[in-house]
């Protein structure tokens, strides 16, 4: 099983337990993991929050960088394969390594571990600023849902075929102004392949809690920090589609995850390991 890892797993006797159970259990790492474990003093953080992987470092799977990843062909055929940056998966164990011998004292390496904790605080800082156009985007698109259709949204009552449509509509409407505007694409991916592709998946993710969230009074007292987070969330989610889960404390990940999945499978026979059998 190839679970996505959230941030406040990483020092967990679940994950313990999970990476002890079997060795074909992996724990999967996107960037925005190591962001948040890097964020703030990481001399101290960095360490603790890899002690448990540090273990089980051949169960370890580094994901290519969100960029990158944005770019991916939405192809069936090797779609998990091209998520994983095997070269940083392969080197795991020797950063764990290097870890160990900067936790004693090597003054090198901790330099190195200081200057990626300057660039992942820098990176969620941007996203922090950047929070504030999502807030105004997200307020838009809560407007075009009636009253009805938010009381339908809070309660997750089953959804009427109107709203199922005009949620569609708008994800792939708006998903392919991203897909247009993202310097990553080199090509536009066809019908059958948009579901499939990482862009299409978090924009389905972010789109279905802003509007969750909308329906529940909307995104005012949400401060800049709270937004930028819940996109990170829905970056989660939007990983997990393509293993086997995410393993998160995070109760709205949690529920944000399976709805996703339902969604993708039911209305566009996607690839969802966690709703699926068969491999990819």
């Amino acid at each position: 099983m190839n679970l996505v890892i959230d941030s406040n797993q990483l020092q967990t006797s679940q994950l313990q337990r999970f990476l002890e159970n079997s060795p074909t259990n992996f724990a999967v790492l996107p960037d925005f993991s190591a962001m948040e474990a890097y964020k703030g003093d990481a001399l101290k953080s960095i360490f603790k929050s890899m002690t448990v992987l540090a273990e089980f470092p051949a169960q370890v799977v580094i994901l290519k960088g969100s960029t990158k990843v944005c770019g991916l062909s939405g192809r069936r055929k090797g779609l998990r394969r091209r998520l994983i940056d095997e070269s940083q998966t392969r080197g795991f164990p020797e950063y764990i390594r290097a870890l160990r011998l900067a936790e004693g004292g090597n003054v090198r390496l901790q330099s190195e571990i200081i200057k990626l904790s300057e660039s992942a605080n820098e990176h969620m800082e941007k996203m922090r600023l950047e929070a504030q156009n999502i807030r105004g985007a997200i307020d838009v698109l809560g407007r075009l849902y009636t009253k009805e259709e938010r009381g339908l949204l809070r309660t997750r009552d089953e959804y009427t075929p109107e709203l199922t449509d005009k949620l569609i509509r708008n994800v792939l409407e708006l998903a392919g102004m991203i897909f247009r505007d993202s310097p990553a694409v080199r090509r536009l991916p066809s019908y059958h392949e948009l579901p499939n592709t990482f862009i299409f998946r978090v924009t389905l993710a972010f789109y279905l809690m802003g509007i969750t969230r909308f329906a529940h009074g909307g995104l005012r007292d949400l401060s800049p920090e709270k937004l930028r987070n819940d996109f990170v969330d829905m970056m989660l989610v939007a990983y997990g589609t393509f293993f086997d889960g995410v393993m998160s404390s995070d109760s709205n990940v949690n529920r944000m995850f399976t709805e996703v999945c339902l969604l993708l499978s039911a209305l566009f026979d996607s690839e969802v390991p966690a709703f699926r059998t068969q491999p990819l």
